[in-house]
């Protein structure tokens, strides 16, 4: 009786496991709607403080939630949300690895990450994104050429260039052939927009 006790018990914790790693898979969508307090500035990391109209709880998102990339964000600008303080917002978010940051450099972290905040009654997007992927630069010379084609002899338009070269992490997506990635977001003042050959990073 205790052997089959402890194999129910064995079970149920296993589903319940499987149960959370399900609900929390790259890619999920979630929206939520909370009724936005205003900015939170005191937090190591700032972020944006809201409460839940059901209990009144309040829950935080900092800046390491949100993406900056083309095309990523819809609905209401971050930095104009005063305007909408003490108002209920829907937030669509989506479960992705993601690149953080605390003021050093960026590094690969999991969670829920904000795709857009709008008044309540705004339909939900069906527009569909594709979900970058984290890595970092192995190229021995510290440095890696952005290309504008996939190919080794096509024009340099960038070079990325990590101030931390064993840690930094930055975002890349994969193309039609699969010895290449493509970058396409800002960094250091310049904007990347092109090619690097997939020996020259790890993904993560």
């Amino acid at each position: 009786m205790y052997m089959i006790f402890r194999a129910f018990l064995f079970l149920s914790i296993s589903l319940t496991l499987s149960s959370v790693s399900f609900a929390q898979s790259q890619g999920q969508t979630m929206r939520t709607t909370y009724v936005f307090k205003g900015y939170d500035f005191e937090s190591q990391i700032p972020g944006f403080l809201f409460t839940n109209p059901q209990n009144g709880k309040m829950v935080s998102f900092s800046y390491n939630q949100t993406v900056d990339l083309p095309d990523f964000y819809e609905g209401l600008p971050l930095e104009g949300l005063d305007d909408y303080k003490g108002k209920r917002l829907v937030i669509d978010l989506i479960y992705m690895k993601h690149l953080c940051n605390e003021g050093s450099f960026n590094y690969s972290c999991t969670d829920w990450v904000i795709r857009g905040i709008n008044p309540e009654g705004t339909p939900k997007t069906t527009r569909t994104i594709t979900l970058p992927k984290v890595g970092r630069i192995i190229d021995p010379d510290g440095y890696v050429n952005v290309r504008s084609q996939m190919n080794v002899k096509s024009e340099v338009v960038g070079v990325l260039e990590p101030d931390y070269i064993e840690e930094e992490c930055f975002y890349f997506y994969p193309c039609t052939d699969p010895n290449w990635l493509k970058v396409d977001f800002e960094y250091n003042g310049q904007y990347l927009k092109g090619y690097i050959h997939k020996s020259r990073v790890v993904l993560l």
